[in-house]
């Protein structure tokens, strides 16, 4: 079998009500062989929707006429061919190649891609929801808005808040946080799991404020409470407040993931599979983060091909925690010929070879390419806010 065209789709997914912020593209690889196999894989990167097609052509170069089923040394050949690395921007287009490929061997052999890896450690993936505040500041509409992912099924909960921030402690915006987690949990009771998501905005002083004062709500998780970049910042914050740190999702190798987990930065870690190289890297990260004791917790707000195939790699992980999915209550979930239910806070796993779902190219050519502009976010003090 040999690799013969690589095509990506480009699919405009616009949220009701939400405004640009919230809009995405995705983006699917779809890599055609011979035998008329055809591998699906997602390669979607807010902001960088012609970027990430073009690398995709230029790493067709090097595998047109190869062995789709030699996956770990075509990688090698897309990260090591051209001397720049090329970070997560290049990480994302060759995880998008990379998904497909698995997609491809499993459908080969006849069995789903976890089936690949020894077989499952769990039936069902436990999920949490993202999106579904919008990142809303006021209590009775984080409540309004609660009430619908409540209803879809979930028991595990994410939030932020849509402010800019600055590196300064901020008294103000330590209570906005804490009023939104309160509202949260009143609604959701003792049990649910409740995340907050600080997406790198904090400095160490105001996080660990900020982590100190949730202490009461009982945070399952505080995910990136300051830049992924500065390890020791986000190490201090872990030793100081009360809740295990997360941290990842734009992070494209172990060897990131290694920085993070030897100074005690995080405990769980979060992997993007769309970005970090693909399926077989995040498989080594969750491994390499077992031998730290920690955890893994995919990152995946993008589309449910993503959530699917994270959901393949959180079935074999032993050290899988749970796995995050965005709220879509709209035609957004009818992208894959089957779409995911989520019951009591649980997805299933799909049963058919490769990833067990395939693109629905029809729908898809309904939803073109967005242009988004996104808005330059400032503080009274003309500081750019990092989102």
């Amino acid at each position: 079998m040999k690799i013969t065209k690589i095509e990506t789709m480009t699919v405009g997914a616009p949220t009701p009500g939400n405004g640009l912020l919230s809009d995405k593209n995705y983006i699917f690889v779809l890599v055609h062989t011979d035998e008329g196999i055809t591998g699906l894989g997602e390669a979607s990167l807010g902001g960088f929707a012609e970027t990430i097609p073009a690398l995709i052509r230029d790493l067709e170069s090097f595998l047109i006429g190869e062995d789709p089923t030699r996956i770990e040394y075509l990688v090698q050949v897309m990260t090591r061919q051209q001397f720049w690395r090329g970070g997560v921007v290049k990480g994302t287009a060759v995880a998008g190649i990379e998904l497909a490929l698995w997609d491809i061997l499993g459908k080969k052999l006849g069995v789903p891609v976890y089936r690949l890896f020894g077989g499952t450690c769990r039936k069902k993936i436990r999920v949490y929801v993202n999106g579904w505040s919008g990142g809303a500041t006021d209590p009775g509409v984080i409540r309004d808005r609660l009430a619908a992912a409540v209803a879809a099924g979930y028991h595990g909960f994410k939030f932020s808040i849509a402010k800019a921030s600055w590196p300064n402690y901020d008294p103000g915006l330590v209570r906005m946080i804490v009023r939104a987690a309160e509202a949260i949990r009143d609604v959701i009771g003792p049990d649910d799991l409740l995340m907050f998501d600080g997406h790198g905005r904090l400095d160490a002083n105001s996080a660990i404020e900020v982590g100190r004062a949730l202490k009461d709500v009982r945070l399952y998780f505080f995910e990136e409470p300051v830049s992924q970049m500065d390890e020791k910042a986000m190490a201090r914050v872990a030793a100081n407040v009360p809740m295990p740190v997360a941290a990842g999702e734009r992070l494209e190798s172990r060897w990131e993931f290694r920085r993070l987990l030897e100074c005690g930065a995080a405990t769980i870690v979060q992997p993007d599979l769309a970005h970090c190289n693909g399926f077989l890297e995040a498989y080594k990260i969750a491994v390499l983060a077992d031998c730290f004791s920690g955890f893994l917790a995919p990152h995946g707000p993008m589309s449910p091909v993503l959530t699917v195939i994270s959901a393949h790699l959180d079935a074999v992980v032993p050290n899988f925690l749970i796995q995050e999915r965005l709220f879509l209550n709209d035609w957004r979930n009818d992208v894959i010929t089957e779409p995911l239910t989520v019951k009591d806070g649980f997805i299933e796993l799909p049963e058919k070879p490769g990833w067990g779902v395939e693109l629905n190219l029809e729908l898809c050519r309904k939803f073109p390419a967005l242009n988004l502009k996104i808005p330059r976010l400032f503080r009274e003090d003309g500081a750019v806010s990092d989102w």
